[in-house]
């Protein structure tokens, strides 16, 4: 993702964006911010995560920042911009890219431990 900041690129768990902005997305990379950033959280990359991306996706213009994290079953949301703000959600998230609410994610299901079942191929 270049986010526009100088030539700023980062990988990312994954991200959004909306079809009112689809002309940032060009042939080879997004040429703009991302709507919304979601970050899976290892230990390895906690500190990179909660510090360094959030800072720099804070000052290119990514609108909202998600921080999944499946240790604690939580998952932290920055908004930027005209209310900006940081909330945390277990069992309900909310989806609201503005103002408006768009739907929730039940967490409880997306945290559920099916480990068992995978594992054994079932």
């Amino acid at each position: 993702m270049s986010c526009g900041c100088r030539t700023t690129a980062t990988a990312t768990s994954s991200s959004f964006i909306s079809d009112e902005r689809r002309e940032i997305i060009g042939e080879k990379q997004v040429l703009g911010a991302p709507d919304l950033v979601v970050e899976i959280l290892s230990p390895s990359t906690a500190h990179r995560d909660r510090g360094i991306k959030l800072d720099l996706y804070a000052r290119c213009g990514v609108r909202q920042y998600w921080i999944v994290d499946p240790v604690e079953d939580v998952v932290d949301v920055w908004r930027f911009g005209d209310e900006p703000g940081h909330e945390r959600f277990s069992g309900e998230l909310p989806v609201r890219p503005g103002r408006e609410r768009l739907g929730l994610i039940d967490l409880d299901e997306v945290f559920s431990r099916h480990l068992d079942l995978w594992e054994s191929g079932a």
